[in-house]
């Protein structure tokens, strides 16, 4: 945590580097769920955890700043000063002048927290905030030095800044530290449209789930045909058209995409990736299995299966152990990857017609 916002490498971290690592923080966090490279899981618990929270914290703080700044404004014009306008439209720095002179009850050019606190006690704010706390708050917004003290010129661009805000008379008066509270506001609706998905999704998946087997059901059949036609017109042996042009032709546009998102070099990019690649296997050998049994069982056909399922477990199983105990892959360990579908194959070969068990 210490290297994110200590830019400089003294072993401290100033303000600056806090506000700038934070942001840097919250614009990677939003471009991250944007673009969904973060797992659903660790997005939710961040969310609910520290997002949420903080993003209530800084909502009630700013309506409790703009609360008290509005109430200030309008007791001092309505009370003390008058109004506080030019008529362009732009903060009356001599009203603002002789306002200090007012709270500054004993001359010194300087406001304290007892003299800025008379002047809460007159503006009736309710239950919302007390007297003391109404100070310090103020006192944060005012007093830039941090002497516990407002100096004139403190107080004038103080309340000049608040003026701008108040009148809404420039877009560009917003700060920075209120565009880093929209940014996280945009998280939480991110995050709260996710989780307002929740039940939806889940039938949505089951909806394409139940679709593509039905699909699968009622094409796997002219699909294996197909595949055999071509394999006697093209000369070509079955077993060669069935594990290698058909797998490359189905799975080509999942492999571009990973070696696509793997180029990035980014290891939100690649975890990414591995998820979809591990779902896609999942998926692609329950729904070959459920199709092949379904058909099967449909068709009172003989069970001549034993040796590919075998083999495609014996893989699953290596594969799955493998991604049990890591979670970073060096790059040596594509290499036994790719060994395991040309053992695949070897073993289908050898079982099947050498071994002849079906």
């Amino acid at each position: 945590m210490l290297k994110v916002f200590d830019k400089n490498g003294d072993q401290v971290i100033t303000k600056e580097e806090f506000v700038d690592g934070l942001t840097e923080y919250i614009n990677q966090t939003k471009h991250a769920l944007d673009r969904q490279y973060l797992p659903k899981e660790s997005m939710n618990k961040m969310y609910q955890t520290f997002i949420k929270p903080w993003i209530e914290h800084v909502r009630k703080e700013r309506e409790l700043k703009g609360h008290l700044i509005s109430g200030v404004l309008n007791h001092a014009q309505n009370d003390m000063v008058g109004r506080m306008l030019k008529d362009d439209g732009t903060p009356d720095k001599d009203a603002i002048k002789r306002l200090f002179e007012e709270v500054d009850s004993n001359s010194d050019k300087h406001v304290s927290r007892i003299e800025l606190e008379k002047v809460v006690k007159d503006i009736q704010f309710g239950k919302v905030v007390d007297a003391e706390e109404a100070v310090t708050k103020l006192l944060q917004d005012l007093d830039v030095n941090r002497d516990d003290e407002i100096s004139e010129n403190e107080f004038v661009d103080g309340f000049t800044k608040w003026i701008h805000s108040n009148s809404n008379k420039t877009a560009s008066s917003k700060s920075s530290s209120h565009g880093t509270h929209q940014t996280w506001e945009d998280v939480e609706k991110v995050m709260e449209e996710n989780q307002s998905k929740g039940v939806s999704a889940w039938l949505e998946a089951i909806a394409y789930v139940v679709l593509g087997i039905t699909m699968l059901s009622l094409l796997a059949e002219p699909l294996i045909a197909s595949v055999q036609k071509f394999s006697e017109y093209a000369g070509i042996s079955s077993f060669f058209v069935s594990f290698i042009l058909v797998p490359l032709a189905t799975n080509f546009r999942e492999a571009t995409s990973a070696i696509k998102e793997a180029s990035h070099k980014k290891s939100s990019n690649t975890s990414h990736t591995m998820y979809e690649i591990y779902g896609a296997v999942f998926m692609n050998n329950i729904l070959g299995f459920v199709v092949i049994s379904i058909l099967i069982y449909m068709r009172d056909i003989a069970w001549e299966f034993s040796a590919d399922v075998l083999v495609v477990a014996i893989v699953c199983i290596v594969m799955g152990l493998a991604a049990t105990f890591r979670n970073t892959f060096p790059l040596w360990t594509s290499f036994p990857a790719y060994l395991l579908y040309l053992l695949s194959l070897l073993l289908v070969f050898v079982l099947k017609d050498v071994l002849n068990y079906v």
